[in-house]
Protein backbone atom coordinates (compact mmCIF):
# COMPACT_ATOMS: atom_id res chain seq x y z
CA UNK A 1 0.00 0.00 0.00
CA UNK A 2 1.24 3.51 -1.19
CA UNK A 3 2.89 5.40 1.69
CA UNK A 4 1.14 8.68 2.70
CA UNK A 5 3.32 11.97 2.87
CA UNK A 6 3.89 13.81 6.48
CA UNK A 7 5.45 16.39 7.60
CA UNK A 8 9.27 15.84 9.22
CA UNK A 9 9.63 13.94 12.13
CA UNK A 10 12.01 17.18 13.91
CA UNK A 11 11.63 14.99 17.17
CA UNK A 12 14.22 12.56 16.23
CA UNK A 13 16.68 15.17 15.69
CA UNK A 14 15.43 17.88 18.26
CA UNK A 15 14.23 17.07 21.55
CA UNK A 16 15.13 20.50 23.19
CA UNK A 17 11.31 20.84 23.63
CA UNK A 18 11.22 18.32 25.79
CA UNK A 19 14.32 19.28 28.68
CA UNK A 20 12.22 21.19 30.65
CA UNK A 21 9.50 18.38 31.08
CA UNK A 22 12.48 16.18 31.92
CA UNK A 23 14.50 18.63 34.24
CA UNK A 24 11.42 19.02 36.49
CA UNK A 25 10.46 15.30 36.67
CA UNK A 26 6.79 14.75 37.42
CA UNK A 27 6.31 13.19 34.38
CA UNK A 28 6.93 9.53 33.14
CA UNK A 29 7.68 10.33 29.84
CA UNK A 30 10.89 10.23 27.98
CA UNK A 31 12.49 13.30 26.11
CA UNK A 32 11.49 11.90 22.42
CA UNK A 33 8.04 10.81 22.90
CA UNK A 34 7.72 14.59 24.53
CA UNK A 35 8.91 15.86 21.72
CA UNK A 36 7.09 13.88 19.44
CA UNK A 37 3.78 14.86 21.08
CA UNK A 38 4.83 18.97 20.52
CA UNK A 39 5.78 18.74 17.21
CA UNK A 40 2.80 15.94 16.50
CA UNK A 41 0.65 18.99 17.46
CA UNK A 42 2.54 21.64 16.23
CA UNK A 43 3.07 20.36 12.94
CA UNK A 44 1.28 16.87 12.21
CA UNK A 45 -2.62 17.70 13.36
CA UNK A 46 -5.06 20.41 12.04
CA UNK A 47 -5.56 22.64 15.12
CA UNK A 48 -9.27 22.27 14.21
CA UNK A 49 -9.89 18.66 15.43
CA UNK A 50 -9.95 17.56 18.55
CA UNK A 51 -7.02 15.39 20.57
CA UNK A 52 -7.84 13.01 22.90
CA UNK A 53 -5.26 12.13 25.97
CA UNK A 54 -6.09 9.13 27.32
CA UNK A 55 -4.26 8.76 30.51
CA UNK A 56 -2.38 12.26 31.78
CA UNK A 57 -1.10 11.56 35.26
CA UNK A 58 0.83 14.77 36.55
CA UNK A 59 0.19 16.85 32.79
CA UNK A 60 3.87 16.41 31.45
CA UNK A 61 2.68 14.98 27.84
CA UNK A 62 -0.28 17.68 27.90
CA UNK A 63 1.93 20.44 28.23
CA UNK A 64 3.89 19.38 25.56
CA UNK A 65 0.74 18.41 23.35
CA UNK A 66 -0.82 21.80 24.10
CA UNK A 67 2.23 23.76 23.54
CA UNK A 68 2.69 22.21 20.50
CA UNK A 69 -0.61 22.75 19.11
CA UNK A 70 -0.94 26.62 20.89
CA UNK A 71 2.19 26.94 18.50
CA UNK A 72 0.20 25.74 15.19
CA UNK A 73 -0.02 28.20 12.53
CA UNK A 74 -3.88 26.53 11.96
CA UNK A 75 -4.94 26.39 15.67
CA UNK A 76 -8.62 28.01 16.29
CA UNK A 77 -7.55 29.12 19.71
CA UNK A 78 -10.12 26.77 21.20
CA UNK A 79 -10.08 24.02 23.96
CA UNK A 80 -8.94 21.31 21.48
CA UNK A 81 -6.83 19.06 24.25
CA UNK A 82 -9.13 16.59 25.95
CA UNK A 83 -7.51 14.91 28.78
CA UNK A 84 -8.94 11.95 30.03
CA UNK A 85 -7.78 10.47 33.89
CA UNK A 86 -9.10 9.94 37.19
CA UNK A 87 -6.79 12.19 38.72
CA UNK A 88 -6.87 9.92 41.82
CA UNK A 89 -3.37 7.97 42.96
CA UNK A 90 -5.29 4.72 43.28
CA UNK A 91 -3.12 2.63 40.62
CA UNK A 92 0.59 1.25 40.40
CA UNK A 93 3.25 3.16 41.59
CA UNK A 94 1.09 6.65 41.28
CA UNK A 95 1.74 7.57 44.57
CA UNK A 96 5.26 6.50 45.64
CA UNK A 97 6.19 8.52 42.27
CA UNK A 98 4.49 11.81 44.10
CA UNK A 99 6.11 10.90 46.99
CA UNK A 100 9.87 11.02 45.74
CA UNK A 101 9.43 13.69 43.18
CA UNK A 102 6.55 15.94 44.53
CA UNK A 103 5.50 15.80 47.79
CA UNK A 104 6.49 13.26 50.48
CA UNK A 105 3.44 13.33 52.48
CA UNK A 106 1.35 12.52 49.44
CA UNK A 107 -1.16 9.65 50.29
CA UNK A 108 -2.92 6.46 48.19
CA UNK A 109 -5.61 7.92 46.59
CA UNK A 110 -5.21 11.43 46.98
CA UNK A 111 -6.40 13.58 44.21
CA UNK A 112 -3.22 15.21 42.35
CA UNK A 113 -5.44 17.11 39.69
CA UNK A 114 -4.06 19.93 40.93
CA UNK A 115 -0.29 18.62 40.46
CA UNK A 116 -1.37 18.12 36.66
CA UNK A 117 -3.06 21.83 36.40
CA UNK A 118 0.34 23.72 37.60
CA UNK A 119 2.02 21.68 34.78
CA UNK A 120 -0.47 22.61 32.61
CA UNK A 121 -0.93 26.30 33.63
CA UNK A 122 0.89 27.76 30.64
CA UNK A 123 -1.45 25.70 27.87
CA UNK A 124 -4.60 25.83 30.18
CA UNK A 125 -6.32 27.68 27.03
CA UNK A 126 -5.89 24.32 25.11
CA UNK A 127 -6.88 21.87 27.52
CA UNK A 128 -10.05 20.61 28.77
CA UNK A 129 -10.30 18.13 32.05
CA UNK A 130 -12.50 15.21 31.55
CA UNK A 131 -12.00 13.83 34.86
CA UNK A 132 -13.60 10.36 36.08
CA UNK A 133 -13.11 6.73 35.88
CA UNK A 134 -12.30 5.64 32.24
CA UNK A 135 -14.44 2.60 32.41
CA UNK A 136 -17.49 4.93 32.24
CA UNK A 137 -16.43 7.06 29.92
CA UNK A 138 -16.89 7.83 26.64
CA UNK A 139 -16.32 10.15 24.05
CA UNK A 140 -18.99 11.89 21.71
CA UNK A 141 -17.27 14.68 20.39
CA UNK A 142 -17.13 13.99 16.74
CA UNK A 143 -13.81 13.10 14.36
CA UNK A 144 -10.26 13.64 15.96
CA UNK A 145 -6.71 14.00 14.74
CA UNK A 146 -4.83 12.21 17.14
CA UNK A 147 -5.74 9.51 20.07
CA UNK A 148 -3.00 9.29 22.64
CA UNK A 149 -3.06 6.42 25.08
CA UNK A 150 -1.44 5.86 28.37
CA UNK A 151 -3.97 4.07 30.28
CA UNK A 152 -5.14 0.82 28.49
CA UNK A 153 -3.45 -0.58 31.86
CA UNK A 154 -5.91 -3.26 31.83
CA UNK A 155 -7.81 -5.32 29.14
CA UNK A 156 -11.10 -3.33 30.07
CA UNK A 157 -9.41 -0.20 29.82
CA UNK A 158 -8.30 -1.36 26.60
CA UNK A 159 -11.55 -2.49 24.98
CA UNK A 160 -12.93 0.88 26.30
CA UNK A 161 -10.27 2.64 24.29
CA UNK A 162 -10.87 0.26 21.28
CA UNK A 163 -14.90 0.84 21.43
CA UNK A 164 -15.51 4.41 22.38
CA UNK A 165 -12.56 6.85 21.35
CA UNK A 166 -10.79 5.06 18.37
CA UNK A 167 -14.12 5.32 16.10
CA UNK A 168 -13.18 8.85 16.18
CA UNK A 169 -10.30 8.97 14.76
CA UNK A 170 -9.97 10.25 11.23
CA UNK A 171 -8.76 8.26 8.14
CA UNK A 172 -5.97 9.67 6.26
CA UNK A 173 -4.65 12.21 9.29
CA UNK A 174 -5.61 10.51 11.70
CA UNK A 175 -2.85 9.74 14.59
CA UNK A 176 -2.54 7.10 17.21
CA UNK A 177 0.18 6.85 20.02
CA UNK A 178 0.60 4.18 22.08
CA UNK A 179 3.17 5.23 24.85
CA UNK A 180 3.17 1.48 26.44
CA UNK A 181 4.11 -0.13 23.27
CA UNK A 182 7.79 -0.86 23.69
CA UNK A 183 6.51 -2.48 27.36
CA UNK A 184 5.66 -5.99 27.41
CA UNK A 185 3.63 -5.61 30.80
CA UNK A 186 0.32 -5.01 28.78
CA UNK A 187 0.20 -7.62 26.12
CA UNK A 188 -3.49 -7.29 24.83
CA UNK A 189 -2.00 -3.92 23.23
CA UNK A 190 -0.10 -5.75 21.27
CA UNK A 191 -2.61 -8.40 20.64
CA UNK A 192 -5.16 -5.62 19.83
CA UNK A 193 -2.85 -3.72 17.39
CA UNK A 194 -1.34 -7.12 15.89
CA UNK A 195 -5.13 -7.77 14.52
CA UNK A 196 -5.40 -3.60 13.45
CA UNK A 197 -2.20 -3.29 11.76
CA UNK A 198 -3.40 -3.35 8.46
CA UNK A 199 -5.83 -0.32 8.90
CA UNK A 200 -2.84 1.33 9.89
CA UNK A 201 0.56 2.63 8.54
CA UNK A 202 3.78 2.61 10.89
CA UNK A 203 5.40 6.39 11.17
CA UNK A 204 7.16 5.93 13.97
CA UNK A 205 8.17 2.55 15.80
CA UNK A 206 9.66 3.95 18.85
CA UNK A 207 9.70 7.35 20.14
CA UNK A 208 10.91 5.89 23.93
CA UNK A 209 7.96 3.26 24.76
CA UNK A 210 5.87 4.95 22.08
CA UNK A 211 4.70 3.82 18.86
CA UNK A 212 3.33 6.57 16.34
CA UNK A 213 0.61 4.83 13.75
CA UNK A 214 -1.51 7.16 10.92
CA UNK A 215 -4.89 5.50 10.72
CA UNK A 216 -5.38 4.63 6.49
CA UNK A 217 -8.84 3.20 6.67
CA UNK A 218 -11.94 3.25 8.76
CA UNK A 219 -12.04 0.20 11.25
CA UNK A 220 -15.32 -1.59 11.38
CA UNK A 221 -16.88 -1.74 14.74
CA UNK A 222 -16.93 -5.21 14.56
CA UNK A 223 -13.28 -5.51 13.97
CA UNK A 224 -12.65 -3.08 17.12
CA UNK A 225 -14.55 -5.71 19.07
CA UNK A 226 -12.50 -8.69 18.07
CA UNK A 227 -9.26 -6.64 18.56
CA UNK A 228 -10.66 -5.86 22.28
CA UNK A 229 -10.79 -9.95 23.08
CA UNK A 230 -7.91 -10.83 25.57
CA UNK A 231 -9.35 -13.35 28.50
CA UNK A 232 -11.23 -15.70 26.01
CA UNK A 233 -8.75 -15.25 23.23
CA UNK A 234 -7.06 -18.25 22.54
CA UNK A 235 -3.12 -18.59 22.88
CA UNK A 236 -2.37 -19.66 19.44
CA UNK A 237 -4.49 -16.90 18.16
CA UNK A 238 -2.62 -14.20 20.39
CA UNK A 239 0.88 -15.23 19.19
CA UNK A 240 -0.52 -14.66 15.59
CA UNK A 241 -1.67 -11.18 16.22
CA UNK A 242 1.50 -10.23 17.64
CA UNK A 243 3.69 -12.11 15.03
CA UNK A 244 2.16 -9.73 13.20
CA UNK A 245 3.90 -6.90 14.62
CA UNK A 246 7.22 -9.08 14.25
CA UNK A 247 7.33 -9.25 10.64
CA UNK A 248 6.37 -5.62 10.49
CA UNK A 249 9.15 -4.55 12.76
CA UNK A 250 11.55 -7.02 10.74
CA UNK A 251 10.61 -5.77 7.25
CA UNK A 252 11.58 -2.26 8.06
CA UNK A 253 14.57 -3.29 10.11
CA UNK A 254 13.26 -1.92 13.15
CA UNK A 255 14.29 -2.92 16.58
CA UNK A 256 11.80 -5.93 17.97
CA UNK A 257 13.62 -6.57 21.18
CA UNK A 258 10.61 -5.35 23.60
CA UNK A 259 7.81 -6.78 21.06
CA UNK A 260 9.81 -10.37 21.64
CA UNK A 261 9.03 -10.09 25.12
CA UNK A 262 5.59 -9.62 24.56
CA UNK A 263 5.83 -12.90 22.61
CA UNK A 264 7.54 -14.11 25.63
CA UNK A 265 5.06 -13.38 28.02
CA UNK A 266 2.10 -15.01 25.64
CA UNK A 267 4.21 -18.27 25.90
CA UNK A 268 3.97 -18.50 29.30
CA UNK A 269 0.64 -17.50 29.39
CA UNK A 270 -0.08 -20.88 26.88
CA UNK A 271 1.66 -23.06 29.25
CA UNK A 272 5.29 -22.70 27.62
CA UNK A 273 7.32 -21.02 30.27
CA UNK A 274 10.44 -23.04 28.53
CA UNK A 275 9.96 -21.45 25.10
CA UNK A 276 9.87 -18.32 26.59
CA UNK A 277 12.82 -18.30 28.94
CA UNK A 278 14.57 -19.04 25.65
CA UNK A 279 13.28 -16.87 23.80
CA UNK A 280 14.36 -14.30 26.31
CA UNK A 281 17.65 -16.19 26.54
CA UNK A 282 18.00 -15.55 22.51
CA UNK A 283 17.29 -11.92 22.62
CA UNK A 284 19.41 -10.74 25.29
CA UNK A 285 22.13 -12.75 23.39
CA UNK A 286 21.40 -11.09 20.02
CA UNK A 287 20.68 -7.40 21.85
CA UNK A 288 23.24 -7.33 24.43
CA UNK A 289 22.46 -5.35 27.81
CA UNK A 290 21.35 -2.07 25.66
CA UNK A 291 22.42 1.20 25.69
CA UNK A 292 21.11 2.29 28.99
CA UNK A 293 20.59 5.83 27.36
CA UNK A 294 18.59 4.61 24.43
CA UNK A 295 16.82 0.93 26.41
CA UNK A 296 17.51 2.07 30.18
CA UNK A 297 14.24 -0.46 30.96
CA UNK A 298 15.63 -3.25 29.10
CA UNK A 299 17.19 -5.54 31.33
CA UNK A 300 15.10 -5.02 34.02
CA UNK A 301 12.02 -6.34 31.74
CA UNK A 302 14.33 -9.08 30.30
CA UNK A 303 14.34 -10.23 34.26
CA UNK A 304 10.63 -9.71 35.10
CA UNK A 305 9.63 -12.00 32.56
CA UNK A 306 12.62 -14.80 33.48
CA UNK A 307 11.05 -14.19 37.15
CA UNK A 308 7.32 -14.74 35.54
CA UNK A 309 8.76 -18.17 33.28
CA UNK A 310 10.28 -19.50 36.48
Amino acid sequence: MQTIDHPPMTWRDDQKIAWPMKKLGHAQLGAAEGAMLYYIARDWVSGRFPLLELGSFLGGSASLTGAGLMANPDWDGTTRLHCFDIFEAKFGDMAEFIRTRIDPDFREGEDFQHLFEAQTAEVAPAIEIHKGDFAEARWDGGAVDLVFVDIAKTAELNRVVLERFLPALRPGPGLLVNQDFHNADNPWIHCSLGHLIDYFELMEPRADDSILLRLRDPIPAQALAEAGRWEDLDPTDALARVDRLLSLFREGGHDTRYIELVRARLLIRGGDAGGALALVDEALERFGPGDPKEHFFWLRRCRAVQQEAA
